[in-house]
């Protein structure tokens, strides 16, 4: 039973260490894994063309503003070269990026698309 006991009670000091950590760490994996983390859109102009990964991938790096006002720096991936001047929204969980679309300027929050402009 004491066994038992401290087994538990090293699996709770685990479990809270590894949440505690990935609070901490900025990586992609910790980020799409945490459940506090919470998911929300940023929004961005491309105003750049990405930077070629491979032959089917561009990686762009873009100040965007998210759904609180605050501006954010992203990263993601695309298997083509965006239109310059084109709105995205990307679904992000702090660094993650779990997807993104391209909008039109009337679809953004007046309150994101004047600190886009």
């Amino acid at each position: 039973m004491k066994a038992l006991k401290i087994a538990i009670g090293t699996l709770i000091v685990a479990v809270i260490i590894i949440l505690f950590m990935s609070l901490l760490v900025k990586n992609e994996l910790a980020d799409m894994l945490n459940p506090f983390i919470h998911q929300k859109d940023v929004f961005v102009k491309i105003d750049q063309t990405g930077k070629t990964i491979d032959q089917k991938t561009y990686e762009y790096t873009l100040d965007g503003i998210n759904e609180d006002g605050k501006k954010i720096k992203i990263t993601f991936t695309s298997g083509k070269q965006l239109r310059e001047g084109a709105y995205l929204k990307v679904d992000t969980k702090r660094t993650y990026v779990k997807a993104w679309e391209e909008v039109q300027l009337n679809e953004i929050p007046s309150i994101i698309r004047d600190k886009l402009k």
